[in-house]
This record gives structure tokens, sequence and C-alpha cells, in this order.
């Protein structure tokens, strides 16, 4: 559970098809300069071998959408300065540097000879930017007219996103493709992220950050399939909502909420530290309501936390390897401790300098998959002695920021599979889950063809291993909003293939209300892991710990 910091691009795509034509793109714009953000997921397109980019309308002296107040303005610079970690997402690029002058044509949807040039080039997608109207586009590709869309009823555009969300402190916002054709909309893509409660900055930073690869996923996907893949994976779209910017009352109401939220958030940090501790049981392996009632508490020492617990068993003694951070490192490392029935604890060991242990079992081996993102790679090391000692046995993939790697295997062809959140720079690691294959654990691991399956922050990175009840196959999943480790989300599996994946979520495990870490903690403010080792139950509790 490393914090984010430099993080490599994902590497990881499927390949598409051989011998099918790339399909054919037009833009339509209401002018050149665009949003960076959406410049980015157009160049994708752009160099892919998916689609190709056969045509660029804008309107001629086109100058966007500005109908942001001067408040608002100088409250997003203020923000992106106070909160900001990269490039404004926002800040205008230029569509000319994706396609070439012979391309380019005025936008006049409203000429019938203009229409008919555009018909001659048999486009399969029209993609709108800004102010221009979908229906503008209808019968001009065989696909539809499609959008990058924001919010609840999936119809703001980029400059509107996660404002109202922010504003009213929502948990999360959402974001995805919509689609236009045959006079109805579909939604053929959608998205969940986590919605910053005191910045519009950052909130906007991890959505346009994941949002950039939709539109590419999306093309890449009806390219491999063909034209019934719409059909079959397009849902409706709600009815779209109308957006507008906030007027001036609007907006000083809503900057008075964002400054109060900041400044109890300031007086809270001064005065508190949040801090991850260990729990316990031994006993029933019935349904966990997220009490830590009948569970011994493991606190650490004040200056580090203790999170991602593991249990494992052996010869009748009972251990738990666990994630420690000590604050003034920042950097993690693996620690073992021996636990009995009565609550007794050794005192922590060190044994590996990485994070998030995760132990399994093969020929007759023990196994260790920890995290390793800021290496780039997900290692395996294999146990030489009992608890302390492990030697790196294989790197199994590279090149990619993967957090909290978690391996089954399939009791049908036994069939390894491992489960990961990878992620980039610019979007973070809390949304995207992403499967992949081997026949043997330590064999060649290849990438899920459906990547990402997953992209919701209420309930993609993983939480614990999968376990198997009453015959379902689950997995513990992290709910990471409104604030990362709020709960577990457990989800049953229903399709698990190389062509497939599906899950429902079937429960949620939050904390308690009132439930206490110790007797000088503030309550239990989340949970992120759970994992069990026999009758052996482990779980982790976030806590705000007063300083002082």
């Amino acid at each position: 559970m490393a914090p984010i910091g430099r993080i490599a691009p994902v590497p990881f795509r499927a390949k598409p098809r051989c011998g099918r034509s790339k399909l054919r793109i037009g833009i339509f714009a209401d002018a050149y300069a665009q949003p960076r953000w959406l410049i980015e997921s157009l160049a994708k397109v752009a160099t892919g071998d998916f689609a190709e980019i056969a045509v660029l309308a804008v309107r001629e002296r086109g100058h966007g959408t500005r109908d942001a107040s001067t408040l608002w303005q100088a409250y997003g610079q203020i923000d992106r300065w106070l909160f900001g970690s990269g490039a404004d997402p926002l800040k205008p690029d230029r569509l000319e540097r994706l396609v070439p002058p012979n391309r380019r044509l005025p936008f006049a949807p409203e000429d019938r000879a203009w229409r008919a040039r555009i018909a001659d080039l048999r486009l399969d997608v029209a993609v709108a930017l800004g102010a221009v109207d979908e229906a503008s586009l209808d019968g001009l590709a065989r696909h539809g007219a499609w959008r990058h869309c924001f919010g609840e009823a999936q119809g703001a555009q980029s400059s509107l996103a996660a404002m109202r969300e922010v504003i009213d402190e929502a948990p999360v916002v959402a974001s995805g493709l919509r689609i236009r054709r045959g006079g109805a909309d579909q939604l053929a893509y959608c998205s969940w992220s986590r919605a910053h409660p005191f910045s519009l900055a950052r909130s906007r930073e991890r959505l346009f950050g994941k949002t950039t690869d939709f539109l590419a996923r999306t093309l890449r996907e009806l390219h491999d399939h063909g034209d019934g893949w719409l059909e079959r994976e397009c849902a409706p779209a709600p009815p779209r909502a109308e957006e507008r910017f906030p007027n001036i009352a609007e907006t000083v109401r809503g900057i008075t909420k964002l400054g109060a939220r900041i400044a109890r958030r300031s007086v809270e940090s001064c005065f508190t530290v949040g801090q991850w501790s260990l729990a316990y049981r031994f006993g029933s392996d019935a349904p966990w309501d997220g009490s830590l009632a009948g569970f011994h508490r493991l606190m650490p020492p004040a200056d580090r936390f203790w999170a991602d617990p593991f249990p494992i068993s052996l010869g009748g003694r009972h251990f738990i390897f666990f994630e420690e951070l000590p604050f003034d490192t920042g950097k993690g490392h693996i620690s073992v401790i021996e636990v009995d029935r009565t609550g007794h604890a050794s005192a922590p060991v060190r044994v590996l300098e990485r994070d998030y242990p995760f132990l399994v079992e093969d020929g007759g081996s023990l196994y260790m998959i920890p995290e390793s993102a800021y290496n780039r790679t997900i290692e395996v090391y294999r146990c030489e002695e009992f608890p302390r000692r492990w030697r790196l046995e294989k790197v199994l993939l590279d090149n990619l920021f993967a957090a909290d790697p978690t391996v089954f295997k399939a009791e049908t062809d036994n069939r390894w599979w491992m489960f990961a959140n990878l992620g980039t720079e610019a979007a973070g690691v809390d949304d995207e889950l992403h499967l992949f294959c081997a026949d043997r654990l330590l064999g060649e691991w290849k990438p899920h063809r459906r990547n990402p399956v997953k992209s919701d922050v209420r309930g993609s990175r993983p939480a614990g291993r999968l376990f198997r009840e009453e015959g379902q196959l689950y997995r513990p999943a992290q709910i990471c909003a409104p604030i990362y480790g709020s709960g577990i989300a457990l989800n049953r599996v229903t399709r698990l293939t190389m062509e497939e994946y599906a899950e429902e979520e079937v429960r949620r495990i939050v904390p308690c209300a009132g439930a206490r870490a110790n007797g000088d903690s503030g309550p239990v403010l989340g949970i992120h892991t759970i994992n069990r080792a026999g009758d052996l139950f482990v779980t982790d509790a976030f806590v705000r710990r007063r300083r002082f």
C-alpha cells in the first residue's frame, strides 16, 4: 500500500486481430484549441494500429466554450497551486498536430455538399468535441457520434467534470463514453473515480489521467470484435441533465464550503496523525460485520503504521506477515509477528524490503509475492528459512506499476490467475483492476485480453486472497472512496476465462459506528484487508491518533 509517486505507464494491451482494416475516425470540434487531456486521448487513437483519423472538421474562427466566472477561474488557480501535482489537464492544446492539412475541413453540418463530402469518407465513428451537438452528426458515421462524458447523468463536458461532486462532497465522479446512434444514446464505457473533498484540481488529475485511455480502449474492442460488439456491450444512457457553471452566488457558496472543509482538515492534521494497525481473532468463519469486538488488537508504535496482514499457520504456530512503514522514512518493509490464542504477540521481525505480503504454497515450497511497484516489477520469493529468509526466485512481470498482486489457482483446470491494480502517474493506482494468467506459478504470465477488467474506485483494488464459500468464488476488494480504505467490497466472481471476466458485489464490510482501535485512539475510519488461515482471521484498521 505504498503511496503513489513516479509511475510507469501501463504497457499491456490486447493485440488486434489480423486482417481487419483500421477504423476510420472523424473528429468534429468547435475550436482547434481543446483541453490537453483530450488531445492526449485522441493521440492514442491516431498512433494506434486499430484506427486512423480520416478527417478533422473545425468551426472557422471557433474559440471553444468560455463560460466560467472570473471568480471561479481565480479559485481554480489557487486550488491548483495548493493541491495540484502536475500539468493542468484542462490547459489548451492544439488539434492541428494530430492531423495533416489535407485532412482538415471547416465544420459546416448544415451544408449539403459538406455532408456529402463527409459521407464519401465512409467514417466508422464520429467524435464530437466541445459545443458540437451530436445530433448534427447523425448519419455521418456507421457507429454514430461519440463523446467523452462526466457526472452522474453522464452528460457533463470536461470543463464541468467533478465540479458539482467536489462542491457537494460526493465520494465519486463518473466518466465514460456516450454514443448517439439511431437517435438514441448509449454508454460504451463507464468508470468511477474518487472525488477529492478538498480539491477540484486533485480530483481532475486522477479523473482525466484515467479517462484519456477510454476512447482508444473502446475503439480497439470495436475493431477486434466487429459490428456486433456495440450491441452486446453498450447500455442505455441516462437522460441528460442540464449542466452549467455555477453563477456568482453559487460560486461563493461553493468556495466557502470548500474553504471550511480545508480549514477543518488542517486543524485535524495539526493535532492527529493517521495510522493503520492490525487485529486478529480465532474462531468462527461466520460473515464479519466490520466490528472489532472479540479481536486482539496489535497497535504499532506512534512513529509508524502496520497494515496488509497475511496469516499463515505452520506446525501449530501462527504467524502474521504485514507491511510496516516508519513515518520518518516513508519506505515500507515486510515484518512478521507470531501470535497465539490468548492475544500474546512476539516482537515484529523485519524479513523483506518490500510492501504488501502475499504468501502461496506450490509444489511443496512456500513463496511470497510482495508488492514491488517502485521497481516496476512483480516478483516472487522462495522461503529458504521460515519465517525470516526469502530469496528472489523470479521476476514474473516487469515494466509496470502494480499494486497488491494477488494470485489464485483455479480448481477446474489448475490455471493460475493474478489480480493487481495497475496505475499511471496521472491516474493513480486505486481504480483499475488488471488480470493475468499462467499455466504455472513460475511460468509465463500473460495479460487478460479485456484489461482492465474493472474500472471503479469503489471495488477494484485487491483486499486479500480469493476464497470459496458454498461453492462460490469471492474476491475481496478495497473501497477507496470517500477515503482510501473506506471498507471492503465482497465480489462474487461469475465469469473467469481468458476471454471474459465478470463479478458482482454481494456485500460491503465497513467500520462499525463507534468502533475504536483502542482506548487512546479515535474511531475506526477504515479497513482494507481481510485474510484467513484455518481459523485465524486477520484485518487492519485505520484511525486518527492524537499527536500529543
